[in-house]
């Protein structure tokens, strides 16, 4: 399959050098640039990208949330992010949201080909750097809170669920589909191991998260 593929980074010195890379790669029909999310998520509106490559650290709109976007925007892209930040609780936020791969910046070519591969299978990827970093992070017990694990939307329709909402009148308040409030709840819960209503009030009163009000 030839692929389309978007590299974003506000860095050109980075953007030409992730370019040279993929264009030796027979597989790859086209590569776009974009030097910002804002960029990314309009060129993201006339082009189905298979891949996209992504820096965390963007002007303006952050790479976690630009992340967010172009998976409700363009489901059917894959993302990886290349970056330099190994923080243990912003790659559990990525991946949470949806990105298929974590690459660090200091990763080779042979790297970078690894995790597109892996990714376009199917499969998600950390850089071994990255998993190390994960892993000792996971060793240490996990008990942040569960709430930070969800997109913007998947946390506004909790909320709603825990004002009492059902999935009609969130559909109607947020002016999206049942089908798709349906979906955000099922990703959510999955998130955080919740099964039902009353097991994500127990969870929201233990963070303190519940408002009777």
């Amino acid at each position: 399959m030839q692929m389309k593929v978007l590299v974003v980074d506000d860095h050109e010195l980075v953007r030409s050098g992730m370019r040279r890379l993929l264009e030796d790669n027979p597989d790859i029909e086209c590569i776009h640039e974009a030097s910002s999310a804002e960029i990314a998520l309009e060129l993201a509106t006339t082009t189905q990208y298979n891949l996209i490559l992504m820096d965390v650290n963007l002007p303006g709109m952050s790479g976690l949330e630009a992340s967010e976007r172009l998976i409700t925007l363009a489901p059917n892209s894959r993302i990886i992010m290349v970056t330099g930040r190994l923080e243990p609780e912003l790659i559990r936020k990525l991946l949470n949201a949806g990105v298929r791969g974590y690459v660090s910046k200091g990763s080779d070519a042979r790297e970078i080909e690894k995790a597109m591969r892996m990714v376009m299978s199917g499969e998600q990827y950390l850089s071994p750097d990255v998993a190390q970093r994960f892993a000792i992070d996971a060793l240490r017990g996990d008990d942040s809170d569960p709430f930070e694990r969800l997109t913007s939307r998947e946390l506004e329709i909790v909320q709603l669920l825990l004002q009492g909402q059902r999935n009609r009148q969130i559909s109607a308040d947020l002016h999206i589909s049942e089908k798709t409030v349906s979906t955000h709840r099922t990703r959510a819960f999955e998130k955080m191991r919740v099964k039902n209503t009353a097991e994500l009030v127990r969870l929201a009163i233990r963070f303190d998260k519940w408002n009777e009000d």
